[in-house]
Formats: structure tokens, C-alpha cells, sequence
């Protein structure tokens, strides 16, 4: 019997993480029950057509970011197609939608590593998940500068978040002008090194990363519309940032609580009442694990069964999933109130 090699484990994973993923969805609405029931009342008068579009968004936004880790990737010499991009994304955001911590930018750093070559590839792509990171952190700042009028959120969180982002650039300019070293440590700095040699070279992965940001933002202003919330742009801005901070914070998978308490606690402050706070929070949280499941357990079928009649039959099957999934919450919310 042959020894299994990396890629095997890989795929033994992947298999596994998505049958885990599968048996939540069938698990969790038994977990949640008739308790839960005066939470999300208000979510039988939600419109199903702004729900299916955050969903969209949702996905929208996870494909983006992909195209983002691809385009860093680039950036240090590897080279991976769109889809296979994708599928290992995905995979991390599956394992955020079942642990807490969001430890799926640790399992990507491990899947993109494999594009590159070299002993020291773990620390490579470590130095992408750092770099985007950083650059998303300049986004949001924007966005919570856009936001900070409304009072819910404290200007210092801008300058904290611009604080990551300005200290990136410095990073690329320092690293710009040193030559590459040989030690495992110097590999974290290749994607910094790159954009400080050629600036022009980060101009993809940031407009990856403002689609994806933008999607979200879309995502979230969808659900606020579902419940009639005023003004659901001017609110998904202050929401996005807010989440993005409350999920590291998470001990619970896909944020559950901390999510739905987050938009609660930002749509009351703008003068939304407090059941209709709660259930947007709840339907965010609920439309945005079911993209994260639905992409994240095609991403690890594709990597676990990679020959191209099983990918066929993977897209085509999550495409149904997905249909089948907004369908059954849209109902699910509709018998529970």
C-alpha cells in the first residue's frame, strides 16, 4: 500500500470538513426550535427577493476575495487557475462557518502555499494573508469614516484601522528596496517586496478586495431592506466594519450571537426598534452562513474529487444547493413565526 501523500490528506480533509459542514445544516434547525421563535417573528414579513440578493452578495464577495489571494499570489510567483483559487478559499471559509476564531485564514495560507515552491512557501503565503489583511483594514477605515457621523462608531476605530494600512505601506517600502534573503522570515516579506518595486502590481488585488468589501456592504444593506430598516446603505456602512471586528472576537462558529447582537446593537442605535434589530441580525447571520456553507462545501467536493466530471457535477450541485437553501430559510423563518 502506498504512503498517502500531502495532497491526499488534503482531500481526506476537505471530504470531511464538508460532510461536517452538511450535517450542521442538518442538525442546526432541530438545535434551534420553537425558542427562537419570538426572536425572529418579524422575519415573516421580510421580503424573500432582498434575501436571495444578500445571499448573492454574499457569494459575491467570498469569489472576490479569492480573485484577491490569487492576484497576491501572482505576486510571488505562483500560479493558480480561478476556479482552483476559488475551491481553496472557500475551504477556509468553511472551516470560519464551524470553528470559531476564524481559523480558516490559517487553512488558506496552507492551500495557497502549495501554488509556490520552496521549503520556506508556508511563510510566502503567510506574508498574503498579512498583506490583504492589511488592506482591508484601509477599506474599512474608509467605510468608518463615511459612517462615523452617525455616532455609533468612535472615530479613533478609523485611525486604528488606517494605523494597519498606512503601516503596510511602509512595510512595502522598506521591503522594496532590500534584497532577498535566503532565511524563512525574508519569505513573509515577498508580496510586500513586490508592491514596493512595482506599486502599479497591487492595483488588482485592491480592486479585488474593494469588490469584495462593496459586495458585503450590498449583502447587509439587502437584509436591512428585507425588514423595511431606513436608510439600509448608510447602515450596511456602519455594520460591515463593526462585524469585521466582532468576528475575531467570536467564540461561537460563524460569529453566532456576536453577529446577530452586533447588527442588533448598530440598528437600534440608529433608531431601529429593537425587534427589528434582532432580526435583521439573526437573518445577516443566518443568509451569510448559508453562502459560507454552500460555497465552502462545494470548495472542499472540488478539492476532495478533482477530476473535471466531478467538478461538473459538484457546480451544478451547489448552484441547486444554493436555490434549495434560500427556498428552505425563507420558509424555515416564515413557519417559525
Amino acid at each position: 500500500m502506498r504512503a498517502r501523500s500531502v495532497g491526499d490528506w488534503w482531500s481526506l480533509a476537505a471530504a470531511g470538513l464538508s460532510l461536517l459542514a452538511i450535517a450542521s445544516l442538518v442538525a442546526v434547525p432541530g438545535l434551534l426550535g420553537r425558542p427562537f421563535t419570538g426572536a425572529v417573528s418579524t422575519l415573516s414579513g421580510a421580503h424573500p427577493l432582498w434575501l436571495w440578493a444578500s445571499g448573492g452578495a454574499f457569494g459575491l464577495a467570498l469569489v472576490c476575495s479569492a480573485c484577491a489571494w490569487r492576484s497576491a499570489l501572482g505576486l510571488c510567483g505562483g500560479r493558480i487557475g480561478r476556479l482552483e483559487a476559488g475551491a481553496r478559499y472557500g475551504v477556509g471559509s468553511l472551516v470560519n462557518s464551524l470553528l470559531p476564531g476564524q481559523p480558516g485564514g490559517a487553512v488558506r495560507v496552507a492551500l495557497f502555499s502549495r501554488a509556490l515552491g520552496g521549503s520556506e512557501r508556508l511563510w510566502a503565503a503567510s506574508g498574503i494573508l498579512a498583506a490583504i489583511g492589511a488592506a482591508r483594514a484601509l477599506l474599512l477605515a474608509v467605510l468608518v469614516l463615511a459612517a462615523v457621523g452617525s455616532g455609533v462608531l468612535p472615530a479613533w476605530t478609523a485611525l486604528a484601522l488606517a494605523g494597519v494600512g498606512c503601516a503596510a505601506v511602509v512595510v512595502c517600502a522598506w521591503a522594496g528596496r532590500r534584497k532577498p534573503r535566503a532565511y524563512r522570515l525574508a519569505r513573509a516579506f515577498d508580496v510586500f517586496r513586490a508592491v514596493g518595486r512595482s506599486p502599479s502590481a497591487a492595483v488588482p488585488v485592491l480592486g479585488w478586495l474593494v469588490c469584495s468589501v462593496g459586495a458585503r456592504v450590498l449583502a447587509v444593506a439587502a437584509v436591512a431592506a428585507a425588514l423595511g430598516v431606513r436608510a439600509p446603505i448608510a447602515a450596511a456602512l456602519v455594520i460591515v466594519p463593526a462585524l469585521s471586528v466582532a468576528a475575531f472576537a467570536s467564540l461561537t462558529p460563524a460569529g453566532i450571537g456576536v453577529t446577530s447582537g452586533a447588527v442588533a446593537l448598530v440598528l437600534h442605535a440608529r433608531g431601529a426598534d429593537a425587534t427589528t434589530a434582532l432580526a435583521a441580525g439573526i437573518a445577516l447571520n443566518a443568509v451569510e452562513t448559508a453562502a459560507g456553507l454552500t460555497l465552502g462545501i462545494a470548495s472542499g467536493l472540488l478539492l476532495a474529487f478533482p477530476s473535471p466530471a466531478a467538478r461538473r457535477l459538484t457546480l451544478t450541485s451547489a448552484a441547486a444547493c444554493a436555490c434549495f437553501t434560500v427556498v428552505l430559510g425563507v420558509g424555515g423563518f416564515a413557519n417559525l413565526a
